[in-house]
């Protein structure tokens, strides 16, 4: 089929026929929950017919929300095709929210499922750019970040360099596909490498052991919860060819690690990286994800150093002038060379005239036993700062109100503290932190 667009197809269009066209009738894409099957040439097919139905825009950007699976890739390849940037959206917001995002962030149309709809003006020129990250919006309002080709596929390239992906992998596609996580590890290895998915817009874990020994995928990009409640789960300890299983989106605790071996025999890879700059550091052993602690050393092409503590990143994914960005993550390096994460900048409290650091108490907190988790939020009342922390432990809460009365000085103490066995999580694997401020009375971020 010969399409005509008004822009002109983009770089990643390019790469993905060049993919598809190699082994046009290659399963790409299993949807489990469905259990049914996409070719390459089915998926390019449904693309093609998206962009001859409508009208696109010249240089804006198409928003939408959809789950995992082939109508999600067929939209991204459309925009893709059509040379328009692609916004896709965090499924779990309801549609209202999602537009009223997408608007704000600059798109100029939604995707409804059938056709283009006009968001109206304002809207911004995105020349150039392939696709829009949205950061996730733990501490801030979520924000636009626009990526070229290059971006993704130099991102790709540090992950396959350093994870030692092969191309005859299989990967098992639960995170989100348009998240960062997601799109490094799932989305450019389709479209580079050819890489199947097997994927599902909804599931139990299990329903995904099922999967995994029905499917037989051999990496397994996930975040903390999912191996915890594999580790968990009923049924046999056998894991069918899943290879490399991969860990990032939150801090995986040592304990989950140790418990997933355990039982598995498999190691857990801690994965860092952020929306702006891509995958960063990769333990490749699986051994400190065991040890816990450290996140690994940096990826194959990555530059990674420290300024003033915080983490600056250098590499070509990096989204920012000169390729550079610093992030709010406090880092140190142990002495085998591997990033030590210490908590987030910015984060602190004025506690009558003395100055509080966040991450100080989180640190605090998480030494003590059975503790996996620490969130710290800033709290005000009556025109003073107080400090609330929820924790995530199998402690009570009358445990850590002692371990910290003998680990703190009493105006570093935290005035809210709830304890929880689990932390509520999003779709990212990051701690859910409007759902921790609702539970701790605090007022929501803008």
């Amino acid at each position: 089929m010969t399409v005509s667009v008004h822009g002109q197809p983009g770089e990643l269009w390019s790469l993905w026929k060049k993919t598809s066209s190699a082994r046009p009738r290659a399963r790409v894409l299993v949807d489990a929950g469905l259990n049914k099957s996409f070719s390459a040439a089915e998926l390019t097919i449904q693309a093609e017919s998206i962009v001859l139905g409508c009208r696109w825009p010249a240089t804006g950007a198409v928003a939408w929300q959809l789950s995992n699976g082939a109508d999600w890739l067929a939209v991204f390849l459309a925009t893709q095709l059509a040379g328009v940037a692609a916004m896709p959206l965090d499924p779990g917001l309801n549609p209202a929210q999602g537009r009223s995002l997408a608007r704000r962030l600059g798109a100029s149309h939604w995707w409804n499922g059938i056709k283009l709809q006009p968001l109206g003006p304002p809207f911004r020129r995105w020349a150039g750019v392939s696709l829009i990250k949205i950061s996730s919006g733990t501490t801030h309002a979520p924000k636009a970040l626009p990526c070229t080709a290059r971006h993704l596929v130099a991102d790709y390239t540090h992950i396959r360099a350093g994870m030692g992906l092969r191309k005859s992998d299989i990967n098992l596609g639960l995170i989100p596909f348009g998240h960062s996580y997601g799109l490094g590890n799932l989305i450019l290895p389709l479209l580079c490498d050819g890489l199947p998915l097997i994927t599902a817009a909804a599931y139990t874990i299990t329903q995904v052991r099922d999967w995994i020994m029905a499917h037989q995928p051999t990496v397994f990009p996930g975040v903390p919860l999912h191996f915890r409640l594999l580790q968990q789960s009923l049924g046999s300890d056998h894991l069918g060819h899943l290879r490399l299983l991969i860990s990032a989106g939150a801090p995986l605790p040592a304990e989950i690690a140790q418990a997933f071996y355990a039982r598995f025999g498999r190691r857990l890879h801690n994965f860092y990286g952020s929306s702006e700059t891509g995958g960063i550091c990769y333990d490749r052993t699986g051994r400190i994800a065991l040890a816990g602690g450290a996140v690994g050393k940096r990826l194959p092409g990555v530059k990674v150093s420290l300024l003033r503590g915080r983490v600056a990143v250098k590499s070509p994914a990096v989204i920012g002038p000169g390729g550079r960005r610093v992030l709010q993550d406090h880092g140190s390096w142990d002495e085998k060379g591997e990033l030590l994460l210490a908590g987030r900048a910015g984060r602190v409290a004025n506690i009558s005239g003395r100055k509080v650091a966040l991450a100080e108490i989180a640190r605090v907190l998480r030494s003590c036993n059975n503790v996996s988790d620490v969130w710290c939020s800033v709290g005000r009342r009556n025109h003073g700062d107080y400090v609330a922390c929820a924790v995530e432990t199998s402690a009570s809460t009358a445990t850590l109100a002692t371990f910290a009365a003998a680990s703190l000085p009493a105006w570093k103490r935290p005035r809210i503290l709830l304890t929880l066995p689990a932390f509520p999580r999003t779709a990212r694997g990051k701690i859910d932190a409007r759902a921790l401020r609702r539970l701790l009375r605090l007022p929501a971020v803008s």
